[in-house]
Order: C-alpha cells, then structure tokens, then sequence
C-alpha cells in the first residue's frame, strides 16, 4: 500500500511541513486519547491455603475500592499455571477465571496505572471449586502503611454495593472519530470541485 502524502498537502493548501504536523499531532491524539498504559506492575502469589485447609482456585475478582492508582488492561496478566481468561468490565474491577480445573500454588502480574509511589485499597475474593468464597483486602501505602498488607475481608458479602461490577460504557474508538473526519472532508472536497 502507497500513501501519496504530496497529494493531502496539496489539497489541504497549507504549506508541506506544517500540514504533515497537523496531520501527525491530530492521529498522536486520536491513538493514545484513550490508551491506558501500566506504569508499574506488582506480583501476586496464591497458595490457595485458608482457615488451615488447601483449596483449589478456579475464579478470582478484584475491586479497587479506594486510592489514588488504578487498573490498567487488562488488570491481571502472567499467570504461572492454569488457563486463565481475564476481563475488566470497568476501570474499578478485574475478574479472572481458571478454565480448566482449580489450581493452587500460582501467581500473576497486576498492572496499574499511576506511580508506585500511590496508594491502594483493593477487595480481592477468592473462589474455590467447592463453592467457598474467601476474601483479603490488598494494601498498599493505605492506612498509614507504606507496604503491602493482606488483612482478612471479616462478615465477607460477595454481593456487597461497593463491589462494582457495572460495566462501563464503551467508548468510542479513535478510529471511528478519523474516520468521521476524513468522510467530512471528502464531502467537502466534492462539493468544492462541482463548483
């Protein structure tokens, strides 16, 4: 595929340079407007051990419920072991799920959006094969910590209202707003060299 970049600058009239800048700054924007990049990961291990007793996992979800970081996609990556499909219906939530058999003894990659100086305040609830749910609360620089800590999720309530699990509207995708622009621009053109 050729693109002919002399023949847009001649129909835009404005002078080389500055129209392949405006051309270059307008598809920076579109691309990135509404990447979500990681700008730090951390690690995460589960054994799969509660109240003493060995436990094979087969779903995790996890809810930011306070902070200053965020998720970003896809949330959840790496996992050492099992097949694992990952979806963020939102910003606040990730949701994995083993597709195979439960499994214990693996860990995985958090991706989050912001320093890793922020803090954190995380719902992590933990799925087993035979239907128990056991939940942790992950920390981060969080109530007057600044490393992580693990306290138990006490009178645990999987259908709790702070648990979002809303997905969020879909935005419209870059492409879709060039798109528009360039059909504009063609109409345009048209109508100028039918006069």
């Amino acid at each position: 595929m050729t693109f002919d970049m002399k023949g847009i600058l001649r129909i835009t009239r404005l002078p080389g340079r500055r129209a392949a800048t405006l051309i270059l700054a307008i598809i920076f924007v579109c691309l990135f407007s509404t990447a979500s990049f990681a700008s730090w990961t951390q690690s995460i291990s589960e054994d799969g051990v509660y109240n003493g007793t060995t436990y094979l996992i087969n779903k995790i979800e996890v809810f930011k419920l306070d902070g200053t970081s965020g998720f970003a996609s896809p949330g959840m990556s790496n996992f050492s072991a099992g097949t694992w499909t990952v979806q963020m219906p939102n910003t606040s939530y990730v949701v994995a799920t083993n597709v195979t058999t439960g499994i214990n003894n693996f860990n995985w990659l958090f991706s989050f959006t912001g320093s890793s100086t922020d803090s954190l305040h995380l719902a992590y609830l933990a799925y087993t094969t035979t239907g128990q749910v056991f939940g942790s609360y992950l920390n981060y620089n969080y109530g007057g910590s600044s490393t992580w800590n693990f306290p138990t999720i006490t009178n645990l309530n999987v259908n709790d209202p702070t648990y979002n699990r809303t997905p969020s509207s879909v935005p419209i995708p870059p492409a879709v707003f060039l798109f528009s622009i360039g059909l504009l621009s063609l109409v345009g053109l048209r109508k100028k060299f039918k006069d």
